[in-house]
């Protein structure tokens, strides 16, 4: 279930050095399908070259290691490399299915995250069909063959980050990648003016605020997305200290650019089970301090009027002040962008299913697909989300896993003493298990595979 404890590389350059010529040709193919990622959001003409460019290197490096490491990429990138109407990751997908099937035997599983497949399973065939038929207004043959792609993407994310992890230097190599993907939707963002949407805000008076969501989907999403690579800039060892720096820079810039509240917020805890985890018992006065230092140095930042006009910060400042107007008019309902509403909603259509629906879900309102008839529209929240469509057996076989293996480690980091090799890249796998703990209250994981990423790590 876990890594080994070795890893030849002590840096970002070292991970990717050859050994031997055969293996600089994988990584300079792998960094050429990196830069193709750079392409579609400066040279949107040339999105089909890139994506076809990138689809060959993913061939030659179909029987090398770096295979597993495009998933990362995908992870933002999976709707914009595209031939035609076919994303690359789906090519991918088929082509890592093969790759499996011919090293089935040689595998070792790791058990604990088995109830978690075998009720996404269940879900896939059995309530996302029909719904999913609907939804994309398509045939049920449609609608079964979206459910078999969500039992493929979530079976390759398993089995993918098993292989990764069986190694430390490959697993340091996947979340180098994944700062990389963050980069590449970063550049997407700045380029194209689709990926960012407007919001009106009247709390704080008539406003308009613009989110960035770059290659992602959501601001939520991209906003945990950056914030996990703001720590993995931050965490991880062999990185050059003002590579880092640059890096944080620019990733707290796309957070901001995503107005993203709860994208902010679960940064902050992020960053505060990081010091834990990093400082144990020193933590609470390093806490303290960076608290407080951090608090007169927004106030100075924001008594100046040309950083407070910057449109990244208005957007944010003009989020806060309406939020906080709501507070003394008891409308909580507003103070969290309708989620508690939603979330009583989410209750109710629980409350009211049989017994037997309680125990095993059958709804569908998932990221993929939404049954509009039994409720109106994302729950905002994995857990409620889990209830809804899994029933209370399901989530936990679900929960139950993650949380003890996440506990699990936990402990053993603990009972070891500071500073063990490979230090990072654990403490790097519990930051991802606790943003999908946490940011689970605020948002919709399921059935999502890189979302589920963060699950398997």
């Amino acid at each position: 279930m876990e890594m080994n404890n070795s890893i030849s590389g002590n840096s970002i350059v070292s991970a990717f050095k050859p050994y031997d010529s055969k293996k600089k040709f994988y990584d300079i193919t792998f960094i050429i399908s990196f830069l193709c990622c750079l392409i579609p959001g400066t040279f949107p003409a040339l999105t089909v070259f890139a994506s076809v460019l990138m689809l060959l290197c993913i061939l030659i490096n179909y029987k090398n290691d770096n295979f597993y490491l495009y998933v990362p990429l995908f992870m933002y990138m999976r709707y914009i490399m595209l031939i035609g109407d076919t994303p690359v990751y789906r090519i991918y997908s088929y082509l890592a299915v093969l790759k499996f099937i011919g090293e089935i035997f040689r595998l070792k599983f790791r058990l604990a995250y088995f109830p978690a497949i075998f009720v996404i399973i269940l879900h896939s065939l059995f309530a996302l069909p029909p719904v999913a038929s609907e939804f994309y207004n398509d045939t049920v043959a449609r609608g079964f063959r979206v459910g078999l792609n969500v039992i493929v993407d979530i079976g390759l994310g398993y089995l993918i980050l098993h292989k990764v992890l069986e190694s430390a230097d490959l697993f340091r190599k996947f979340l180098y990648v994944f700062l990389m993907g963050g980069i590449a939707s970063g550049i997407y963002g700045w380029f194209n003016p689709d990926v960012s949407v407007d919001i009106n805000i009247s709390g704080a008076g008539v406003h308009t605020v613009n989110r960035n969501f770059g290659a992602l989907s959501d601001s939520n999403f991209a906003g945990i997305y950056y914030g996990l690579c703001v720590m993995g800039a931050v965490a991880l060892k062999g990185i050059p200290k003002l590579l880092k720096v640059g890096l944080v820079l620019v990733f707290l810039v796309l957070i901001l650019q995503t107005a993203s509240l709860s994208a902010l917020l679960v940064l902050f805890l992020l960053s505060c089970f990081y010091i834990i985890l990093k400082y144990r018992l020193k933590s609470v006065f390093i806490l303290s301090g960076v608290f407080l230092a951090g608090s007169v140095i927004l106030t100075l930042l924001l008594a100046i009027p040309q950083f407070r006009q910057l449109d990244m910060i208005a957007g944010l400042i003009i989020r806060i002040e309406e939020k906080l107007s709501y507070i003394p008019r008891g409308r909580w309902d507003l103070l969290t962008t309708s989620r508690t509403a939603l979330w009583g909603e989410a209750l109710e259509a629980f409350a009211n299913k049989s017994i037997w629906g309680q125990l095993i879900g059958g709804t569908v309102v998932t990221i993929v697909a939404v049954d509009y008839s039994v409720f109106p529209a994302a729950v905002h929240n994995s857990y409620l989300q889990s209830l809804l469509n899994f029933g209370i057996i399901g989530t936990a076989l679900i929960y139950l896993p993650l949380f003890a293996v996440f506990f699990f480690r936990l402990c053993r980091h603990f009972s070891t003493e500071s500073g063990y090799e490979n230090e990072d890249v654990k403490i790097m796998q519990m930051l991802f298990s606790f943003a999908f703990i946490v940011f689970g209250a605020t948002v919709d994981f399921f059935v999502d595979w890189p979302l589920m990423i963060f699950y398997f790590i």
